[in-house]
């Protein structure tokens, strides 16, 4: 059975090494974003390196339409192997600066749609198995007051990652976070390395709940 993997938050940093890394290895991916344009522009750079991509649109925060694109992907790749939530609003400011449709609208991006994709993965991988893997950020344990709700976010995901880790494994289903603890550019050396974690998190069934991502 061939394998295949679904980025949602696809973009050109880490969800573009991610796919790289994933597609070079022979696997199909699936990009999901709410942008249609930049998700076609994503699509073709990868289809371009002989990779085999399929686009999805889909507002991750619209939890119909999330649940309808992890479907759709499944059907397009012939079975989802990995479900990767990467999205995430990165605002670099402080608490008391942001409005109260900001607080809001992060949290529905950076939390409630990592909620969202763990339970969809879970009921599609129920009786087969499956990985599913979250981008996650040295923020979480290391916070910054002047990004408030990236760190909210992030701490929120290592949290139930950690927690669900034991009773998913139970039920033949991983969770895994890649903490990354760096500044990641697309192209750069970090995004390789960050895709690098993100293979091992999803190829070793024995690995850890978390690795931790450092630039050297």
């Amino acid at each position: 059975m061939s394998k295949s993997i679904m980025i949602i938050g696809a973009g050109p940093a880490i969800a573009r090494g991610v796919a790289e890394k994933f597609g070079k290895a022979g696997w199909s991916v699936v990009l999901t974003a709410r942008n249609p344009e930049r998700l076609a522009d994503e699509a073709a750079a990868l289809s371009a390196k002989g990779i085999t991509v399929h686009a999805v649109p889909a507002d991750a925060t619209d939890p119909v339409a999330l649940r309808a694109a992890i479907a759709k992907g499944d059907a397009l790749a012939g079975g989802l192997t990995v479900v990767h939530f990467n999205a995430a609003v990165v605002r670099m400011q402080d608490l008391f600066s942001m409005t109260d449709a900001e607080v809001t609208s992060d949290l529905a991006i950076n939390v409630a749609a990592g909620l969202r994709t763990i339970r969809a993965a879970v009921d599609l991988f129920n009786d087969r198995g499956g990985t599913i893997l979250v981008t996650g950020g040295g923020i979480a344990t290391h916070p910054n007051a002047n990004a408030a709700s990236l760190g909210v976010g992030k701490a929120a995901m290592r949290n139930v990652v950690e927690a669900l880790a034991k009773p998913l494994a139970q039920r033949g289903i991983r969770i895994a976070l890649a903490t990354v603890r760096a500044k990641v550019l697309p192209g750069s050396r970090e995004s390789a390395g960050v895709a690098e974690t993100m293979w091992e998190l999803a190829t070793d069934p024995a690995g850890p709940w978390e690795l931790d991502y450092r630039s050297v």
